[in-house]
């Protein structure tokens, strides 16, 4: 992939003073894994949204829905914050309706003994 990109005129002349440096290995090596650090950073703060890893929480909710109502979480749903945000949407309400109708059973089941 290759994407063209506008730089000022001051980093194109900065680049260039790099991109000379940079042929001595070692100094290569260094720039590399700074760039690709920097760089990774930057596009996964650029990508949109429904690309994105979810959330912490997010996923951490989505594994207990998904545990209460035994199913599997979807690897997508793992994977992208849109397919994590579409299995909450759909399983929610239904884990939140088991969990009170255990709360409920639970309660009754106390209260009679």
């Amino acid at each position: 992939m290759s994407l063209e990109l506008y730089v000022s005129d001051r980093l194109e002349s900065a680049l260039t003073i790099q991109y000379e440096r940079i042929k001595d290995r070692r100094v290569r090596e260094t720039f590399v894994r700074k760039l690709e650090q920097s760089l990774e950073k930057l596009l996964v703060e650029s990508i949109d949204w429904d690309l994105k890893q979810p959330t912490d929480a997010q996923l951490n909710y989505a594994t207990l829905v998904a545990k209460q109502l035994g199913i599997p979480l979807p690897s997508e749903a793992q994977q992208y914050r849109f397919h994590t945000a579409m299995f909450l949407e759909t399983y929610a309400t239904q884990a939140r309706a088991s969990a009170n109708a255990s709360d409920r059973l639970s309660s009754s089941t106390s209260e009679q003994k």
